[in-house]
């Protein structure tokens, strides 16, 4: 395996504990009040510090909604900044992380929908292999507590905190710092242009940005359900065996090679080959080949909704339809199917009050 592929893989199958945290240091991007903090001085990172920030970042990276980004060379700044930084040099760490963040608060303060955030800025290590991350800590408004001395009254009062420990970040860049690959989760956010922009991939970083994992799968899925529903002649027979088929390409490779499934789903059929690949090319998705981290994400490969013409909805779950004992589907020759569902057990249960 070249060192390519073998980081890739470690990568993807990272547990929490193998992230090393190295340090790290923190700025306050309050655009919303045009305050711009920057800090001079690494963070005390102690035990629960660490915890905290690897939490994070362990999320961010095993995360379906994350995007891998390349930077155009020629013209990101952060790409030249990172690879002129000495990451064992403190100093050269506070200065990088001083730009990165002044950078990123002028791009915010050209927005009023951006949301003020800390930026804590970490770098790390994942066996060999350091990387930055760049964590954008919104503020959160909650209610806390004032203890007034020499009062007999306490107050409650309303402050911004940064994310907790449970939050899931909405926006944040990890860097490999060898290669320089990025992965990113970002929100797109309207300017005072009036645009409306990924301005972390765009703007901030310059670089170009695939669609995250959860997203391709989502594109796939309805691909094949709308061209399933362009066919209605086809039974719903033919449409769970699609899902099937398609859950077996998952289970075997453990990924989706998009150009091979279009090829065993449709290639016996011209219509509906040429109408996938090309609703795939639209979103330059026809030589893709992803994977996912979490189960969760394809989910819907677990089941078929089915929705008669009364209005009753079914869900059949692919683990019965496959092994056909317990589900029979019969397609009229006049048009609709019926579907007979062998029951063992039925256990109603009343609603309570």
């Amino acid at each position: 395996m070249d060192k390519t592929k073998r980081r890739q893989s470690i990568m993807e199958h990272i547990q929490k504990d193998d992230i090393i945290i190295r340090k790290g240091i923190l700025h306050i991007l309050d655009s919303h009040t045009g305050y711009l903090g920057l800090s001079s001085q690494l963070l005390e990172m102690g035990p629960d510090l660490m915890e905290f920030v690897r939490g994070h970042i362990f999320k961010i990276m095993e995360s379906d909604d994350a995007k891998r980004c390349q930077f155009n060379g020629s013209v990101s700044p952060v790409l030249s900044l990172l690879e002129s930084m000495e990451e064992s040099d403190d100093e050269s760490f506070i200065e990088a992380t001083r730009v990165l963040g002044e950078n990123l608060f002028d791009i915010m303060c050209d927005s009023v929908t951006i949301p003020a955030a800390d930026l804590l800025c970490v770098t790390f290590q994942v066996q060999s292999v350091i990387h930055i991350a760049l964590l954008k800590m919104n503020y959160k408004v909650t209610y806390v507590h004032r203890e007034e001395e020499d009062a007999e009254a306490n107050d409650i009062v309303k402050q911004r905190v940064m994310p907790t420990d449970s939050a899931k970040l909405t926006e944040a860049v990890i860097i490999d710092l060898t290669e320089y690959k990025v992965r990113l989760v970002e929100k797109k956010y309207e300017m005072l242009n009036g645009d409306k922009i990924n301005y972390l991939s765009e703007r901030f970083l310059q670089c170009y940005a695939d669609l995250a994992p959860k997203k391709k799968f989502q594109i796939l899925n309805k691909v094949i359900n709308d061209i399933n529903n362009h066919y209605p002649e086809d039974g719903i027979a033919k449409r769970l065996d699609m899902k099937s088929r398609l859950r077996e390409e998952f289970t075997e490779n453990q990924a989706f090679k998009v150009n091979e499934i279009g090829d065993k789903l449709f290639g016996n059929h011209q219509g509906k080959k040429q109408e996938f690949d090309e609703k795939i090319e639209r979103y330059d998705m026809q030589y893709d080949t992803f994977t996912v981290a979490k189960e969760n994400t394809v989910k819907k490969l677990e089941y078929q909704m089915l929705e008669t013409d009364t209005g009753i909805e079914i869900k059949i779950p692919m683990e019965e339809y496959n092994t056909k004992d317990n589900v029979e589907i019969i397609e009229e020759p006049g048009g609709g199917s019926t579907i007979i569902i062998k029951l063992s057990l039925i256990h109603i249960s009343e609603p309570t009050r």
